[in-house]
């Protein structure tokens, strides 16, 4: 097993850097660290590392790829000789304010970046005088879909030690479609569910914020700019893990969630997952039973090929 600290960052791809900036840093307050040619490197307000979202220059919108950072250097070294004992491609990679990564793909697919160290530049947490928009305060939890999920919840698992904490049941009320996971003992920093076209693909990120009233104001925001149709799914809260949401759709389609006031699992070891039956989805999704929308079910953006950089097939 991989000592996995925590999820990390995001890379994102967007197709206009600055009709990019404009969404994430001008109207939802992320702190910008810097822009280095086609990347603009973000953060919450909590996170004093270099970056937590990573917005990439492309030419169609989708997954960059997920970061994970690992408790000691040392894992590193594990990492590559377990990844070469499952047969799974992985490769160095370069990234601003790392001093080394590797990068590899899962048996299901998925981009995932590991690395010990990143450049650290202090956090905003008490400069309340340069808080603006929706205030993010840290990366949260990331979500995608897969063809096994059985075999990409093993991996993560067994490789990198995570543990689930809610599921919820196909229509035979025995096959998992969605699992959520966590390592740090967040109610998940990971959900996963079953692809539809058997290939994966890429949910959303999502941010924590400290209050209710942020998740509003995020939407209060995104409306008084008149990007209504950015505005893809609540406020409202969830069944499963309890948080108060809100998602939005950046102006390539790419979806980013802000959440707040989930649980904590206090002790992994007495934690028994709760479990959703297919009958209990609508207040499982949103706990007020309101409807949800068709492109939050069948929108999700794809996700790049690691030794190409291409796009795998899928699109919204």
């Amino acid at each position: 097993m991989i000592d996995i600290l925590r999820l990390s960052h995001v890379g994102i791809r967007v197709t206009d850097l600055e009709k990019a900036r404009y969404f994430y840093v001008d109207l939802l307050g992320f702190v910008e660290t810097e822009k280095d040619g086609d990347y603009i490197y973000l953060r919450g307000i909590d996170e004093g590392q270099h970056h937590s979202l990573v917005l990439k220059k492309a030419d169609s919108p989708g997954l960059s790829y997920i970061g994970f950072r690992v408790r000691r250097a040392e894992e590193l070294d594990k990492a590559k000789e377990e990844l070469q004992k499952l047969n799974l491609k992985f490769t160095r990679f370069k990234e601003k304010g790392v001093e080394e990564a590797i990068l590899f793909e899962t048996p299901q697919g998925m981009p995932f970046l590991i690395y010990y160290d990143m450049e650290y530049v202090g956090d905003m947490r008490m400069k309340f005088y340069a808080h603006r928009g929706v205030s993010p305060v840290r990366l949260a939890h990331v979500n995608y879909v897969v063809k096994d999920i059985e075999e990409e919840v093993q991996f993560l698992k067994n490789f990198m030690g995570y543990y689930e904490t809610e599921w919820f049941l196909g229509k035979d009320n025995q096959t998992r479609e969605v699992i959520w996971l966590t390592r740090r003992g967040d109610s998940h920093e990971i959900a996963i569910a079953k692809s539809q076209k058997n290939v994966p693909g890429f949910h959303h990120e999502t941010y924590y914020v400290h209050e209710l009233k942020d998740v509003i104001r995020a939407a209060d925001i995104v409306a008084s700019a008149e990007l209504w149709d950015s505005i893809e799914r609540g406020p409202g809260r969830h069944g499963v893990t309890e948080g108060y949401y809100v998602y939005l759709r950046d102006f390539d389609k790419n979806r980013i969630e802000f959440f707040t006031e989930d649980y904590v699992v206090l002790d992994p070891d007495k934690w028994k997952p709760v479990v959703w039956r297919n009958e209990q989805f609508r207040y499982r999704s949103d706990f007020w039973g309101r409807p949800i929308p068709q492109s939050w079910l069948s929108e999700w953006v794809p996700v790049e090929d690691i030794s190409t950089g291409k796009l795998k097939g899928w699109s919204i």
